[in-house]
């Protein structure tokens, strides 16, 4: 295996055309072509099936996948192993993180930013999102992840990823529960708020983006919740929920499939949370900060469950660096 030829492969299966992975590696599509035909005959198998002009991975071909990220990977850390121990590190970047969809992305994302920034480091700032704004304002992170409604404030540029659905979380022996069909994965069934006016609710807490948006839609559904639970973190949430403790809303991917003891509608209108970089006020972001502002972009829009929403500033982004990643 020619490791240039498994950069070609795995861009292919990424951007699923030859087309595609042609203007990411900068390569003509004819030369694709060829070097895949001439691949696909040396090994007597198709690696790709041709389905409405996407090429889809075979069972071969996803064998054949695993082992090239595989010896990718191997690769990219030698390589950045090799540097760590003769280069000095040139800038440190601190990003505000929530300690679930925050932390997790970084994680996600740090291999792919460290193979282009081997000399940069990237430490996280953990917070739940009320202090998570504090440290952005005060300038003790170089930007935040964060989710937001209306941020109403002059102290922050938002680079706006994608939006994600506000959804109610609902014990399964609720009077309504009936109304809820489909599994979390399909568009759920809208009902009025004002149907759960006499339900116990339990909720996150005040200073949180959930909070705010609930607070929102409560007050313009003219109802005031019973409130008997509160809580910082949405796994405790959910749980409180499935233990039948009260009704909650819930961003969409907090929603787990158990249809014994919870179900799932949306609040109609339905209400969506804005998914983004949090960057203080005119704050100028470095090469390596853009790269890694960029990468989160990437990643939400692999999320099958948030929607494209990019902002002018991060469609800029995109446009710097999308398809200009480069060979190593």
């Amino acid at each position: 295996m020619d490791v240039k030829e498994l950069t070609y492969l795995t861009a292919i299966a990424e951007e699923g055309s030859l087309s595609g992975a042609g203007k990411r590696l900068h390569v003509s599509q004819p030369t694709l072509s060829v070097f895949l035909s001439g691949l696909e005959r040396t090994l007597g198998v198709d690696l790709f099936l041709r389905e409405k002009k996407r090429l889809i991975p075979t069972p071969a071909g996803y064998i054949y996948l695993d082992a090239a990220k595989q010896i990718l990977a191997v690769r990219d850390q030698t390589y950045q192993a090799i540097r760590r121990v003769t280069h000095e590190l040139t800038e440190t970047i601190t990003v505000g993180a929530s300690p679930l969809r925050g932390s997790i992305m970084v994680a996600q994302i740090f291999p792919e930013f460290s193979r282009r920034f081997p000399d940069v480091k990237v430490e996280i700032k953990e917070s739940y999102m009320q202090d998570l704004w504090r440290n952005v304002e005060e300038r003790r992170v170089s930007f935040a992840l964060a989710s937001y409604y209306d941020t109403g404030a002059s102290a922050f540029d938002c680079i706006t990823t994608s939006k994600e659905e506000l959804v109610l979380g609902v014990p399964a022996f609720h009077r309504l529960a009936s109304l809820a069909s489909g599994p979390a994965g399909s568009r759920l069934p809208a009902i009025d708020i004002r149907e759960f006016s006499d339900t116990p609710f339990v909720l996150l807490a005040p200073g949180t983006t959930v909070r705010t948006m609930s607070d929102f839609i409560f007050s313009h559904a003219g109802i005031t919740p019973t409130v008997v639970f509160e809580t910082n973190n949405l796994l405790v949430l959910t749980n409180m929920i499935r233990q039948g403790a009260g009704a909650g809303l819930l961003p969409r991917s907090s929603l787990v499939e158990d249809p014994e003891r919870i179900v799932y509608f949306s609040p109609s209108p339905r209400y969506y949370l804005s998914l983004g970089i949090v960057v203080p006020k005119g704050r100028q972001l470095s090469e390596a900060e853009r790269y890694l502002a960029y990468l989160v972009i990437k990643k939400d829009r692999d999320n099958p469950i948030y929607t494209p929403a990019l902002n002018a500033r991060a469609r800029s982004l995109w446009e710097e660096f999308h398809g200009k990643e480069g060979l190593p």
